[in-house]
């Protein structure tokens, strides 16, 4: 009777489990909030572009998932799953404090704040390795099996809900953070976003060191992965020093130095792993969900006006945990049978299928920017096209017997623009101008003057025209020509245009009309008189502190604009011109690609593991599922690849990575047909 009390107090649910599942919720939520944030940050308080910026984040990512390999050596070979928990912690929540103090560091140089950052992002990828591969496992070692298998599906299922419970909060409430809170004389708060998980993070470790006692801590065990590797070095070396003939599989060359289940075991591991070889594709296309679709995003309104609240650009990311818990559940219940009854029902067919909702998902955020960038100038072969900008207070006459000018007319203000065929290279085009009596003081009515224009062939070249003086008027050419390529992420692009009565050193500046943004623009910004880079939102015109009688300008993704200013004493007028107008499309337009890219990862996700766990020899498991989350690294890295290439058009990158992932499925549809389980007597696995 005692001895059945004991067993069965020691199968009661190990207390330990919660104090595991609380690291891991920490972690992940550190994690979520972390990417999240990453790309916002980089580009819009550390300056990165949109492609330095990617490269950044995903060579990011790519540490954190090849770490694990490093990671579960340490543990299962050295110090233990607990030691490492501890150690990997610690390094995770002092990245994320450096990572914070860069935020703050405004005293120090942009350069530094860069270099502080990325090293604490260098340092957090080193502490993710050690947790992702041990964490989960470490909860498994506080069962005891076989008897107590019930209860260790009952933490697999807690521990997978925590994961997106933890990601599910940190992805809406670390840009709520980040947006809705002013510091630093900043409309964001980055220092909050990544401060909260790193205190969360030391929190974690507190807590979890605190139940030392009650932990089933197992020792290190002879490290397998290293005898793996060692069986397939062994074998080569052997191959290529030998003249002995080939055996029948070239591994068989290891036999003798390791034993028969060694090199079956191994044998099995690679063809395992072969099949790996079409996952990093896959995982391109869905880490860029806090990249490339997170900088989409900033061109699209994300304002719900029944609500009163604004979607952030990095909000939309909660979509994964939030649709990846429903579709977790719906699936085994729903989805899968409705799959196995038109025969998709084995894991790689499976893995095909979700291949092909991913290409699906880039083929709609191909589509999507293209509709965010909107119209382009194409100026017709032979051709070359002149833009005239009147910046005076008075009409303007223009005259010319080479160009065909339907309203010979400038008003004040205004513009007028012409095509001409281009009969050599540049060609030189004389006009006359004639002026009205106001336009100039001491001169003739109708006053003209000559003077001419270049055409150039395949461009748009503008003319500016304005006072120097009272008495002196002057045709400005502005820049060689006017440079119509839309920026790779859609930003607008902003130019003004000035007369003598201003200098770079007058208080005139764009103001965002939005109370929750600091964002402004300053006509030193714009000397030279180019198109300059600028936000989407709208803006307010000030002058010596003081807005002007004007309406807000709205500015546009994907638009190049052109601002002209004039002032006669305290008579100040503004005017706008667009070209190559954009849309400003609503941010839940994403859905689709969401949808079908978070469907395919609910599928990719589970059953790649199932596949690996599966399919691997029994002694080998930990080492095929590291390098399945090898797999992941790898797909980053293709993104920081492909970055490096910075394709101009973003929206043909996008239909780039869809080609890409039709060829992948094709591949997994290749495997689904040849490869043979190693269960297939007993399962159809495959």
């Amino acid at each position: 009777m005692d001895l059945r009390s004991n067993q069965k107090e020691k199968l009661k649910y190990p207390k330990s489990i919660y104090l595991i599942v609380f690291i891991e919720f920490c972690e992940r939520f550190s994690t979520y909030g972390l990417r999240s944030a990453l790309v916002l940050y980089l580009t819009t308080i550390l300056k990165f572009n949109g492609d330095d910026s990617t490269i950044i984040y995903h060579s990011f990512i790519f540490l954190a998932n090849i770490m694990p390999l490093p990671g579960a050596i340490l543990a299962d070979s050295y110090l233990g799953k607990f030691k490492t928990i501890i150690c990997s912690s610690t390094a995770y929540a002092l990245g994320g404090a450096v990572l914070t103090g860069a935020s703050m560091a405004d005293i120090f140089s942009l350069d530094f704040q860069k270099i502080v950052a990325v090293f604490g992002l260098f340092i957090i990828s080193i502490g993710t390795g050690g947790i992702k591969p041990c964490v989960f496992a470490f909860g498994g070692d506080q069962f005891q099996l076989p008897q107590q298998k019930k209860q260790l599906l009952h933490y697999t299922t807690v521990f997978l809900f925590i994961v997106s419970v933890g990601a599910l909060i940190s992805t809406f409430l670390t840009p709520e953070l980040r947006h809705s809170v002013h510091c630093l004389g900043r409309d964001t708060c980055f220092p909050l976003a990544f401060g909260v998980p790193a205190l969360l993070m030391f929190t974690a470790i507190v807590v979890f060191v605190s139940g030392k006692s009650i932990y089933v801590n197992k020792k290190p065990e002879r490290n397998i992965i290293a005898k793996t590797f060692g069986c397939i070095f062994y074998a080569i070396r052997t191959k290529m020093t030998t003249s002995v003939p080939c055996q029948t599989h070239w591994l068989d060359n290891a036999k003798g130095a390791y034993t028969e289940t060694e090199v079956s075991e191994t044998r099995t591991s690679l063809n395992v792993i072969s099949v790996f070889v079409a996952y990093p594709v896959f995982w391109s296309l869905f880490a860029q969900q806090s990249s490339r679709w997170t900088l989409q995003a900033m061109l699209m309104n994300g304002r719900v006006d029944f609500l009163g609240w604004t979607i952030k650009p990095d909000q939309m990311q909660i979509l994964t945990p939030l649709l990846g818990l429903t579709l977790l559940v719906l699936f085994d219940v729903v989805f899968y049978p409705l799959l196995a009854m038109v025969g998709v029902q084995k894991p790689l067919q499976k893995l095909t299928f979700a291949g092909a909702l991913a290409v699906i998902a880039f083929v709609f955020t191909a589509l999507l920017q293209f509709k965010i960038f909107g119209n382009t100038t194409e100026i017709p072969s032979g051709q070359g096209r002149l833009n005239i900008y009147n910046g005076l207070d008075c009409n303007v006459s223009v005259r010319s017997r080479s160009l065909h000018l339907q309203d010979n007319i400038i008003g004040p203000l205004e513009m007028i623009n012409a095509s001409r065929p281009v009969l050599s290279r540049d060609d030189v085009v004389d006009i006359s101008l004639g002026f009205e009596t106001e336009c100039l003081l001491s001169v003739p009515d109708n006053y003209e003057f000559d003077t001419t224009v270049t055409i150039t062939e395949g461009v748009e070249i503008s003319y500016h025209l304005f006072r120097i003086n009272p008495n002196t008027i002057k045709l400005n050419r502005i820049d060689t020509h006017d440079s119509l390529v839309k920026e790779k992420f859609g930003n607008p692009k902003l130019r003004i245009l000035i007369d003598h009565t201003f200098d770079f050193d007058d208080n005139i500046t764009l103001v965002s009309a939005d109370q929750n943004s600091f964002t402004s623009y300053p006509l030193s910004s714009f000397r030279g008189m180019n198109y300059n880079v600028v936000k989407v939102g709208k803006y307010n015109v000030f002058f010596n502190g003081k807005i002007l009688t004007t309406s807000i300008i709205d500015i546009l993704p994907a638009t190049f604009y052109t601002i002209t200013l004039q002032r006669n004493g305290d008579k100040m007028d503004v005017r706008l011109f667009t070209k190559d107008e954009g849309n400003y499309i609503h941010i839940l337009w994403q859905l689709p690609q969401y949808f079908c890219m978070i469907t395919a990862d609910a599928i990719f996700a589970v059953t790649t593991a199932e596949f690996a766990f599966t399919e691997a020899p029994i002694n080998l498991k930990s080492f095929i599922s590291a390098v399945n989350l090898l797999t992941m690294a790898l797909g980053n890295l293709l993104v920081v690849l492909i970055s490096t290439i910075s394709i101009k058009n973003q929206a043909n990158e996008f239909l780039m990575y869809s080609g890409l992932m039709l060829a992948d499925t094709m591949l997994l549809a290749y495997f689904a047909v040849v490869y043979r389980s190693k269960n297939a007597n007993t399962t159809d696995a495959t």
